[in-house]
């Protein structure tokens, strides 16, 4: 499993979806102009970022994509 989720913004919602899954998630970020980068060493539990963004905005696909999915 990836320490870290990158997601690439593209969409004018990104801005919004990004920190409400900070929120929903409790993880750690860095959030630059066109990425945002999510720690997950020490979250603690699994992160399943596909669910955790469809509670947040089930659009989110239009808006971001997830350089490094989980497998």
């Amino acid at each position: 499993m990836p320490k870290t989720l990158i997601f690439t913004k593209h969409g004018p919602h990104a801005d919004r979806i990004l920190p409400a899954f900070s929120e929903r998630t409790g993880l750690g970020t860095t959030v630059g102009d066109d990425r945002a980068i999510f720690q997950l060493e020490g979250a603690g539990h699994a992160i399943d970022a596909a669910t955790e963004l469809d509670a947040v905005d089930p659009g989110w696909r239009e808006q971001l994509t997830l350089e490094n999915p989980q497998t």
